[in-house]
């Protein structure tokens, strides 16, 4: 799988997922796309800080459902 496949991969993977707020999809979407911290926190009118732990719980979030995927599929 090539850096845009993956990419491509993980965007749709973010669209899809019904356990990520709003706020948290855009994030991680953002950094995927290689987003410096603070630039989205300005975004967002928060903390560099701020934005990393929201990116921190989606990933959880986002772990958590694959995990259920691979082991009730």
């Amino acid at each position: 799988m090539s850096g845009n496949q993956t990419i491509n991969y993980f965007s749709r993977l973010i669209d899809s997922s019904k356990e990520l707020k709003r706020k948290e999809k855009e994030i991680l979407k953002f950094r995927l796309g290689f987003k410096i911290l603070k630039k989205i926190g300005r975004k967002y009118k928060v903390s560099y800080e701020r934005i990393r732990q929201i990116e921190k719980e989606a990933i959880k979030k986002l772990n958590k459902k694959i995990c259920q995927l691979l082991l009730f599929d």
